[in-house]
């Protein structure tokens, strides 16, 4: 956990003190899109094992998102919100940092044993979610003209995260990636964290206009409290709390915003600043919310 924080404060360090070349975000958000997101998809989906109990944190995930879309939409009806403001918010606030704060954070809270559990909510669902939902949103409300659905198609076919999570899962009905592939995808898959943060990181200001305090409490309640307190409320009714499906589940909705979905946004032209400050404030935030989950779970 503390390891991703301190990635967002180099990021924003070398952006405070023009530490990088100007244009160096936008070059970071490409590097992470179209090569070491990919590579992370083709080394963890390829060998994934599944068995019928990981449905659980299956359905939280997928369940949480369009809870979390929805909520969206309304808040931005009711706030008025213009078009690139409610796209980033779709983007971004339904998909929770289930991978690289949420397997630390897991492990560190709850224990080692709840990990395969925090892969299959990540893989099947953040990690799907990112390569088909925020590639259709992104399409269709992101920069220039809104294209048409066979346009949309296009994009979404073409995003490569969600080529390589095809890919994937041909390879994981083969029995996997040959060995030399593998590590290759390891070795490029383990720069998305370091990548992402630093990219998240350079755009973040703490200082300057725009904040927008009100959208921002608004959304990331929605993101750390409502969401993983439905979650909640559903292992509860079924006496689930306590067991690591459950608890996992709910822990790894607690998450914040994900990095790559603010990635996503910044390269879909959307508001980069929002989506930065969504992520960053949401980590920070993490490091006091996530505690207090684990402490409820028990």
């Amino acid at each position: 956990m503390l390891t991703v924080l301190a990635l967002l404060l180099v990021g924003v360090g070398l952006g405070q003190l023009r530490g990088l070349p100007d244009g160096a975000g936008p070059v970071l958000d490409a590097v992470v899109i179209r090569v070491s997101l990919p590579a992370l998809v083709l080394a963890v989906v390829a060998e994934l094992e599944l068995d019928a109990s990981l449905l659980v944190p299956v359905a939280a995930a997928w369940g949480s998102l369009v809870v979390l879309a929805g909520a969206v939409w309304i808040l931005a009806r009711v706030a008025r919100l213009d078009r690139r403001t409610t796209a980033t918010l779709l983007v971004v606030v339904p998909l929770s940092n289930s991978s690289f704060l949420g397997f630390p954070a897991v492990e560190a809270l709850l224990g080692a044993d709840h990990l395969p559990a925090a892969v299959v909510y990540d893989q099947l669902g953040m990690f799907l979610a990112i390569a088909t939902y925020a590639a259709i949103v992104a399409a269709r409300m992101g920069e220039g003209p809104t294209p048409s659905l066979a346009g949309t198609v296009q994009r979404v076919l073409s995003f490569p995260p969600f080529v390589a999570l095809l890919v994937a899962v041909a390879a994981n009905l083969a029995g996997g990636l040959p060995g030399p592939v593998a590590d290759i995808a390891d070795v490029v898959g383990a720069t998305v964290v370091p990548l992402a943060m630093l990219a998240v990181g350079l755009r973040l200001r703490f200082t300057g206009d725009g904040w927008r305090p009100g959208l921002l409490a608004s959304a990331l309640t929605l993101r750390m409290v409502v969401a993983p307190g439905l979650v909640a409320a559903a292992a509860v009714t079924v006496g689930g709390v306590g067991t690591v499906v459950w608890d996992t589940s709910v822990l790894e909705t607690a998450m914040p915003p994900m990095v790559t979905a603010a990635v996503v946004a910044a390269d879909a032209g959307l508001d980069e600043q929002l989506a930065s400050r969504l992520v960053g404030v949401g980590v920070v935030v993490a490091m006091v919310t996530l505690p207090l989950w684990a402490w409820w779970l028990g």
